[in-house]
């Protein structure tokens, strides 16, 4: 360890945090608060990590990890400690938060020349153990200059989304889709059970990078929406069309739909706007019709 080396304190010690701490632990210096002293007296077997037993011992801590089970409880112990810390500290919060619980945090540091960045976790815990776990960034650069021993040592795979709470809003967003995906894939697996479907060969199938699950996003939204171009290609009508099929499919066999039935809902409203002869990714613009474009307006 060099000496530039940061002093690392990390709050919160759960399920993600021990083997989180313990990466870090096992890099960098490492100060550790939890509420449970048997992960304290872990923490100091495993890695040496010394128990902070007040927020005084923070005088010379330089990076602060929190990884708390809600923002509220990230505010308190903020609150504690931030008159402690050192100016130009950096606290990186790893826990899933919205950006305007990273920007509340801010707020409260600002006055004391500490910065906070969002380090989100792309992962599980399974995944942080085995050290494939990536971070979403979000947050003031120069910030991230500073943390940039701890992130490496939590993670290799980094990415930056942009300014503060942007890499909390991709956790977020990424976790969104994989719940929603989750209802979808439950809903597609009833379906298939109950029309006597292969389900190791729909899995198969669903897996294909030219099918189902992935062309949506590296073809659709990826060469289309992105682009703005809705020429060609697969009319909304088709897939509205077929939208009806699989709703009337469910129907015969007796499944219930939720995910699937709402999102016929959306093609519907497309086709009753005039965008049936469009490519059916023109769905996107809907969003934008409401004042919630998908993505950006291109630079003139």
């Amino acid at each position: 360890m060099t000496t530039s080396s940061p002093t690392v304190a990390i709050y919160g010690l759960g399920n993600m945090g021990y083997p989180l701490a313990e990466r870090i632990g096992s890099k960098l210096a490492t100060q550790v608060f939890d509420l449970d002293a048997a992960a304290l007296a872990r923490a100091k077997e495993q890695f040496g990590g010394v128990s902070i037993t007040s927020p005084e011992d923070l005088k010379h801590t330089t990076v602060v990890v929190l990884c708390l089970p809600n923002p509220t409880i990230s505010m308190s112990v903020l609150a504690q400690i931030a008159p402690q810390l050192p100016r130009g500290a950096v606290v990186l919060e790893t826990s899933t938060v919205n950006p305007e619980h990273i920007h509340a945090e801010q707020k409260l540091l600002a006055p004391f020349g500490i910065d906070v960045v969002d380090a989100s976790i792309m992962a599980g815990v399974g995944q942080m153990i085995a050290g494939t776990a990536s971070l979403a960034l979000g947050g003031d650069p120069q910030a991230i200059e500073r943390a940039q021993p701890v992130l490496d040592a939590i993670a290799s795979k980094q990415v930056y989304f942009g300014a503060l709470g942007a890499g909390a809003a991709a956790k977020v967003i990424n976790n969104a889709v994989a719940h929603a995906v989750m209802v979808v894939v439950a809903e597609a697996g009833a379906m298939a059970t109950a029309a006597g479907v292969d389900c190791q060969k729909l899995i198969t199938l669903l897996s294909d990078a030219q099918m189902g699950l992935h062309r949506p996003l590296t073809y659709r939204y990826a060469d289309r929406i992105v682009k703005g171009d809705y020429a060609g290609g697969m009319p909304l009508d088709a897939a509205r069309k077929d939208s009806v099929l699989a709703l009337q499919l469910a129907q015969t066999l007796g499944v219930p739909l939720f995910a699937i039935q709402g999102s016929h809902s959306v093609y519907d409203i497309g086709v009753a706007a005039g965008y049936g002869r469009d490519d059916y990714a023109v769905v996107a613009k809907l969003w934008a019709d409401w004042g919630c474009p998908a993505v950006p307006a291109k630079a003139e």
